[in-house]
């Protein structure tokens, strides 16, 4: 028989790893609608990412822990942040 303390730290360990790969979900979730979102050619399968991207949200609201639910959404809002802003141009540098 294992001690109590034992199964406490067990379940620190194992709410960690859920709150680490919910993070890690939520970015590829993320990059993987913006890539879809910019290469589609037609209006129709935008509409279908973003009704797709909105409905696990919703759905993730209903069954998940809060915890969980707030890691998925910074993963989701760091994947918008990094490939989702235009990116800067860079400019010459002069050497004159």
């Amino acid at each position: 028989m294992m001690p109590e303390w034992l199964y406490e730290v067990i379940d620190l360990i194992a709410s960690l790893i859920r709150l680490v790969g919910m993070a890690v979900f939520g970015l590829g979730i993320g990059w993987l609608a913006l890539d879809l979102l910019r290469k589609a050619q037609a209006w129709q399968l935008q509409i279908a990412v973003y009704l797709g991207f909105v409905g696990l949200a919703i759905a993730m609201a209903y069954y998940l822990p809060w915890g969980a639910l707030g890691m998925f959404t910074i993963g989701a809002g760091l994947a918008i942040l990094m490939w989702g802003m235009p990116k800067k141009k860079k400019e010459e540098k002069d050497s004159d």
